[in-house]
């Protein structure tokens, strides 16, 4: 058994491994901010097959298994059916992260899904996540992030019916970018974000 984590980097074996994220917010944490979690992720062979989301604070467990639903507080988990893009919203984590993306493509795909999109908003962290999950928004686009930062995520997403990839639709939490969404709109805003007709 491995371990990956922010604080030690990877270590043991690598095919069957923990992913630890002991503080996604700290900026929150230290400010006293309660939107901060423990973040803890299964992976084997290259699969998340457990994830979860442990908010002290606020007191909410999100979880999934592989094959046996996402849930929150026990909570069956179900994200949106909200099929357009003009009726949905987007989160992201802050403007100064998705700036980031500047000077290259996907900055311009952003302005493109404000545009698309009814609402937006920035929540940033684990905590934009958990509003797609419970079906409260539809989009959640993130860049400049390690694994420990998505993986209990990946699960969760595909068990509640939604998707988590990467800007080039990859179902990856190793390439520094993500979308996560509801599933409905995941390849209409993956194509608004790359610039596609």
């Amino acid at each position: 058994m491995g371990f990956l984590g922010e604080e030690f980097g990877a270590q043991g074996a690598q095919e069957r491994r923990w992913i630890i994220d002991p503080i996604d917010g700290t900026q929150n944490f230290v400010r006293g901010v309660p939107y901060w979690a423990t973040l803890l992720a299964l992976e084997e062979d290259g699969d998340v097959t457990l994830g979860v989301v442990h908010a002290p604070a606020t007191g909410d467990l999100l979880w999934a298994q592989r094959g046996r639903g996402a849930f929150a507080n026990g909570t069956p988990l179900r994200v949106s059916t909200v099929d357009r893009l003009a009726e949905a919203t987007l989160l992201h984590s802050s403007l100064k992260v998705v700036r980031t993306l500047r000077p290259g493509r996907y900055w311009d795909g952003f302005l493109r899904l404000v545009d698309r999109t009814d609402r937006q908003r920035g929540f940033g962290d684990y905590f934009a996540y958990t509003f797609v999950l419970r079906g409260q928004a539809e989009l959640m686009l993130e860049a400049d992030l390690k694994p420990w930062d998505l993986a209990p995520f990946k699960v969760l997403f595909e068990e509640a019916g939604g998707r988590l990839t990467d800007f080039e639709g990859r179902p990856t939490i190793y390439s520094g970018t993500a979308l996560a969404s509801n599933g409905q709109l995941h390849e209409e805003a993956l194509a608004v974000l790359s610039g596609s007709p």
